[in-house]
């Protein structure tokens, strides 16, 4: 089986996180054959797993919601199916797309991998809901995975949804104590707006500065991108905080975490489920991602990850950062969706 994966590549890195996800181990454990595709941030994650003839966009190829079909990143992507011949297309973040690729290749069979919110979001207009589904239910196949299960609207050929889908590497952590913090900012800081980047750099600061308060432990602060690290590298940093210029793989900080300190997104969450590392969530980012990270938490049901919000007092968050530290890894007991959208796809 041949497979092509479109992962839209900003303003985060799960859309391209999970897919690769899925694309590596049908590749690996079922020898399908895969190409894969993304732009911005996701091709650097794409160039870290050794994929090659990565193809750039430029500012005209994508709007706020994704891929434009009608422009020179759309136009390689047909030219991609053609030579290619994919028996699937796996599309993540990409409406316009999936339905441009429904119009131009209609035998092709299409999957399209959604957040939850992508299907049912009530902070969204319902005529905002109402394109998107539209969009999205031209797929064959639509696996939505997430911290919270949907039922489909009606609309749809065919509708799962399961747990979120984590990366491979995730299952064999070996977690081992140590005296190690790491604030993990994420992937989504280089193509977003002021919001978003000044509420990362925000919990970069308090992290620095908490560190002072705590001198027996070591604060790793992973940033993804050069405008986050150079922001932080500008302030005061005390000698037990160490500063990461780029996104480190999750062994290199799973591994050894004492506490995990990260943004409420779907995929950390659910990882930091699994894996039970003791961690503190905050919500960050504009006010469309607020409202989603906000459902990440309500839905999140796992007594190792702790809220807090974003004013905290200095205090507080260090007397829970030491509280935190103390505490071993939770059981686990969240099942990830990988198998269940593995099964899905080789059934198409």
């Amino acid at each position: 089986m041949k497979i092509l994966g479109i992962f839209r590549g900003f303003p985060g890195l799960g859309r391209v996180v999970s897919g690769v996800a899925l694309l590596e181990t049908l590749r690996d454990k079922y020898d399908c054959e895969i190409k894969c595709i993304s732009y911005l941030q996701g091709n650097r994650y794409l160039e870290a797993h050794g994929f090659e003839d990565i193809r750039e966009a430029i500012p005209m190829d994508y709007c706020s919601i994704g891929l434009l079909p009608t422009n020179k990143m759309g136009q390689y992507i047909h030219q991609t199916i053609r030579t290619f011949n994919p028996n699937v297309v796996l599309i993540d973040g990409e409406p316009l797309l999936t339905h441009s690729l429904r119009i131009s290749h209609p035998n092709i069979k299409i999957a399209v991998l959604l957040n939850p919110a992508d299907v049912r979001n009530d902070e969204n207009d319902k005529e905002s809901m109402d394109y998107f589904n539209t969009l999205y239910a031209c797929a064959d196949l639509a696996i939505v995975h997430g911290l919270r299960k949907i039922t489909d609207n009606g609309t749809y050929r065919d509708f799962v949804s399961t747990n979120t889908i984590l990366r491979p590497e995730i299952m064999s952590v070996y977690h081992k104590t140590s005296k190690n913090i790491y604030c993990v900012l994420g992937g989504g800081t280089v193509n977003v707006g002021h919001q978003f980047a000044a509420s990362t750099i925000a919990l970069a600061e308090l992290c620095q500065q908490a560190a002072v308060l705590m001198p027996d432990y070591t604060m790793h602060i992973i940033c993804s991108s050069s405008n986050i690290y150079d922001a932080i590298n500008e302030n005061y940093t005390p000698n037990n905080v160490v500063l990461h210029s780029h996104v480190l793989n999750a062994s290199d900080y799973y591994n050894d975490a004492c506490l995990i300190i990260t943004r409420s997104g779907r995929n950390t969450l659910s990882e930091l489920a699994f894996l039970g590392i003791p961690a503190i969530s905050v919500i960050t980012g504009d006010d469309y991602r607020r409202k989603e990270q906000t459902q990440n938490l309500k839905a999140i049901n796992s007594d190792n990850i702790k809220a807090i919000p974003t004013n905290i007092d200095l205090v507080e968050f260090v007397a829970l950062c030491k509280k935190l530290v103390d505490t071993s890894c939770a059981q686990r007991t969240f099942i990830p969706g990988n198998d269940t959208a593995i099964r899905k796809i080789l059934s198409m």
